[in-house]
């Protein structure tokens, strides 16, 4: 995976505080959420005396964590897999290259093939190549490292893993979001959970959220000011879907690494969008007479 400029995913993923420095405190009172540990008094509502919650709940933090695990995982995995071609073709040709070779050099040998489209010559210039760069003894040996490269994946099992737990994270958000919003709204709470349980599909929700705020989710998205956040967020759904349903390989490595980078920003997301359409300035927003706090992410 590639590396970040300063604190790397990798060294974020790796520390185990790094979840709670991303929660939230909740007001009780109006719902309205501040980085923890929040200040008192609530800055929307201006008043004090009650206990702050955390946002989100549970539920939420532990998919967080297993973001985490799984991305660091995913890039020991990665790591081992490169050692071991190296060692093949250490032990093979008596050849030593750098682990991160391996990588690029399966790209290139991909990207070389699609050029080619099945010619003869193409893939003697591929040959010719790999003969060069490792100073094989001639292009039989090359045919022998060809599909170890054409056949190395960098994606493992623990990279689906990040995907699939950005999406549910996700997922988990904007349904407990739709709740707060229906009951803002004058549902009552049971009422506000049904509404949003009964509205399955992704495309159902988006106009539910549209239809309860009267704007568009990714109008809404987009001010919140990170660049492409809804449209990552939206790929990494139809991706998960077409990898548990229809296309095994449709994640990739690169797209754990773009999972892992929204999933940083879900937290701030949705406590952008909650202050700004669920808690009305210097009121208290409650849900059929329950504080809003109760609409938090419950395991």
């Amino acid at each position: 995976m590639a590396k970040q400029t300063g604190l790397s995913n990798l060294e974020l993923a790796a520390n185990s505080t790094w979840v709670i420095a991303l929660t939230y405190c909740e007001c009780p009172l109006c719902g309205y959420l501040t980085p923890a540990p929040g200040s008192l008094p609530c800055p929307k509502c201006n008043r004090s005396g009650s206990r702050r919650s955390v946002f989100p709940g549970y539920a939420c933090i532990k998919w967080l964590k297993m973001i985490g695990d799984a991305y660091v995982r995913a890039y020991a995995r990665t790591g081992e897999k490169q050692a071991e071609l190296v060692e093949v073709i250490r032990s093979d040709f008596k050849r030593d290259i750098e682990p991160s070779w391996v990588a690029a050099a399966a790209r290139s040998v991909r990207k070389l093939l699609r050029k080619s489209r099945g010619s003869n010559a193409e893939y003697r210039k591929v040959l010719d190549v790999l003969q060069k760069r490792l100073a094989l003894e001639n292009q039989e040996q090359a045919g022998r490292v060809f599909p170890m490269l054409w056949s190395y994946s960098e994606t493992t099992n623990e990279h689906c893993n990040v995907v699939v737990s950005t999406a549910a994270l996700f997922e988990r958000l904007f349904s407990d979001l739709l709740v707060r919003l229906a009951g803002s709204r004058g549902s009552e709470w049971p009422d506000a959970k049904e509404i949003v349980a009964k509205t399955q599909r992704r495309v159902s929700r988006i106009r539910l959220f549209e239809k309860m705020t009267g704007t568009s989710l990714e109008r809404s998205v987009r001010e919140f000011g990170v660049r492409g956040l809804y449209a990552g967020w939206q790929d990494i759904a139809r991706r998960r879907n077409l990898y548990l349903h229809v296309t095994p390989g449709a994640i990739s490595a690169a797209m754990a690494e773009r999972a892992f980078n929204l999933a940083k920003n879900a937290l701030a997301l949705f406590a952008f969008l909650q202050n700004r359409y669920c808690a009305p300035p210097g009121s208290a927003a409650t849900a059929g007479g329950a504080p809003m706090g109760r609409g938090r992410c419950e395991g």
